[in-house]
């Protein structure tokens, strides 16, 4: 998700501060002992029961009409912020519109995995949902997030969400040791500075792959500035738009960081030695809470389920996870859940213990 930055000054300062992942103990396999093989295999086959089990109940059945729904509200809920815009306070706007943002992210997230819709289908929503609504790009995202990182789980050389910021996520402390001696601190205050990274990357992807209609909907997401601009004026319009973008930043940060920061990452080859299920689970983070967090972070807090069954719909993930919980206990998967405030102090606690000591 993070390759391709553009590199200007905000940019050099934030993938020069920001360290995700643990840096788990280096080991490379070139070949796999039999009797790891043979533990894979066993996994897979469990795996594809489990699998098996889930699909005969219905629980990853895509879910068009429920998905319809979420769109129908998303796209309502825009027309009528725009509406009455003009007699609502410029915080009040700007925070309406953090949540919108989020809530279409969530939207273009399920298209993108094919929760609801075929993939063509799929392709075509996410152009609104996502390059129009968010100003960002869904190709960009689908090829760094739903196939590399996906497939690749906390792999160093192969997770596209590893790679990024220069190396930095992968422990070089090639910036400022300043910077680096408190990234703990730098890391929570610099993110909502992220949208600002994501809208960089969505461009340059696209100059890159020359995918022009992506690029068209990118640019009439412009609209949706110019037009809080003009109703609020330029510096209400102004407010509630920093609001808006900053505060999409740092909700989304606050939702992402916790499904994988502070998990083992795996150097060389050392991912080879674990089946699917065995490599999303060791390193996935659940949020526990019920429905409420369930739909504050839209699904992502059953990250173990959506990483296992990433086309399985958000809104069968709760139902799955009693399942899965359960069978991971009983053929000793890691399955680890928490709270959100516990993940957030383990984040924290994990850029501390990681800053560089000079």
């Amino acid at each position: 998700m993070y390759r391709g930055f553009v590199y200007f000054p905000i940019n050099i300062i934030f993938i020069k501060i920001i360290q995700i992942y643990s840096i788990a103990r280096t080991s490379t396999v070139s070949k796999l002992p039999n009797n790891i093989q043979a533990k894979k295999e066993a996994d897979k086959a469990l795996f594809h029961q489990f699998t098996a089990e889930l699909r005969q109940k219905g629980l990853l059945d895509k879910t068009p009409i429920r998905g319809s729904v979420e769109m129908a509200l998303e796209l309502a809920g825009y027309a009528l912020l725009f509406t009455y815009m003009s007699q609502i306070p410029a915080f009040a706007v700007g925070l309406i519109l953090v949540l919108l943002m989020v809530r279409s992210t969530y939207i273009v997230h399920d298209l993108l995995h094919k929760q609801y819709f075929s993939r063509k289908t799929s392709n075509r929503l996410g152009l609104i949902f996502g390059n129009l609504l968010i100003g960002l790009s869904g190709k960009w995202w689908d090829r760094e997030h739903n196939v590399l990182h996906h497939t690749y789980t906390n792999a160093a050389e192969k997770d596209a969400d590893v790679q990024g910021f220069g190396g930095a996520i992968i422990g070089k402390h090639d910036s400022v040791k300043f910077i680096h001696r408190y990234q703990h601190i730098f890391f929570f205050l610099l993110l909502p500075a992220i949208y600002v990274s994501f809208v960089i990357q969505s461009y340059t992807f696209v100059f890159q792959k020359k995918n022009w209609t992506e690029l068209l909907f990118l640019l009439l997401h412009l609209v949706i500035p110019v037009s809080v601009l003009s109703i609020l004026g330029g510096v209400d319009g102004g407010i509630a738009l920093a609001i808006a973008y900053f505060g999409y930043g740092l909700a989304l940060a606050l939702v992402t960081i916790t499904n994988h920061i502070g998990l083992p990452i795996h150097f060389g080859d050392d991912y080879k030695q674990y089946s699917w299920m065995d490599l999303q689970t060791r390193g996935s983070r659940n949020i526990n809470g019920g429905l409420f967090i369930h739909y504050l972070y839209g699904g992502l807090n059953t990250q173990i389920e959506h990483h296992v069954f990433p086309h399985a719909s958000r809104f069968q993930l709760l139902k799955i996870a009693k399942h899965t919980e359960q069978f991971c206990k009983e053929h000793e998967f890691i399955y680890y859940t928490t709270s959100p405030f516990q993940a957030y102090k383990e984040i924290y606690h994990y850029f501390k213990k990681l800053r560089l000591r000079s």
